[in-house]
């Protein structure tokens, strides 16, 4: 029997993040990428100079400010699972741009990272490679004809079928699509791994899961605005052992999530 994933969720900043990050098998922050100008100061300083380089270059000022808070955040939240310094977190771009540690932190800590619009989220591992995306929940046009081209048989069955019962055809997707995404930034594989996803190859060692009752920043829900998002993890070292099944499931989760302060400082 498959053990359900045990994944704390959280807001940042947060305290005790390794003692945290040792009882779970995924630990996951939530903060938010609004911040007036002292705030997004204060993220530069702590950029390396690639990531300034990145910083500057960008033509929107929003996607700027988003880049450097978020990038911010995330040497926080990687630096006190590491006890160094943000600004001393060893962070460099890897495939497919992410973001990812040098050499010898990599060994101990697997993390990931995804935003929609104002909303973030980072994912920490101490155990295997770990994908993390969030979605905003909107109506999807033609989601039927988007789904097929991104859905394994068994997936496109589930959500067919979960439409024709009431649910919500754009909520029932974004589900999904937040579930290959995890896998497949898990795997590490991008985008090209789609068509292995299709095809229903799954790494071996791979676990998906929802996350639910994310503790959004109390600035971010305005009107009805609601997120899906979901998490994988996936064991180092399997990448390249694939096994087909077309009725992959999703693991139960055990969730505990932590309030903490609303926004990061």
């Amino acid at each position: 029997m498959t053990t359900a994933l045990r994944v704390v969720v959280a807001r940042w900043p947060a305290a005790e993040v390794p003692e945290r990050l040792g009882a779970c098998d995924a630990l996951v922050f939530v903060a938010s990428l609004h911040g007036h100008a002292a705030r997004q100061r204060a993220a530069e300083a702590v950029l390396s100079a690639p990531e300034r380089v990145r910083y500057e270059a960008y033509g929107n000022p929003v996607v700027a400010r988003r880049f450097a808070i978020g990038r911010a955040a995330l040497r926080e939240v990687v630096g006190a699972a590491l006890d160094v310094a943000p600004s001393d977190v060893p962070l460099r771009d890897g495939a497919h741009g992410k973001p990812v540690l040098g050499r010898a932190a990599a060994r101990s800590l697997w993390f990931s990272v995804a935003h929609c619009e104002e909303l973030l989220l980072i994912a920490l591992s101490r155990c295997s490679d770990v994908g993390v995306d969030v979605e905003r929940v909107r109506a999807i046009e033609h989601w039927e004809r988007v789904a097929e081209r991104v859905l394994d048989p068994f997936e496109l069955r589930q959500l067919r079928h979960d439409v024709a019962a009431g649910e919500d055809a754009g909520v029932a997707f974004l589900g999904h699509w937040c579930r290959v995404e995890a896998e497949l930034k898990a795997i590490g594989c991008g985008i090209a791994g789609l068509e292995a996803h299709r095809a229903g190859r799954r790494p071996l060692g791979l676990r998906v899961a929802d996350l639910r009752a994310l503790p959004v920043p109390r600035e971010l829900m305005t009107g009805d605005v609601r997120y899906r998002a979901a998490i994988a993890l996936c064991a180092p070292g399997l990448d390249g052992a694939r096994q087909a099944n077309l009725s992959t499931s999703h693991l139960p989760i055990a969730t505990r999530s932590s309030a903490g302060p609303t926004t990061p400082q």
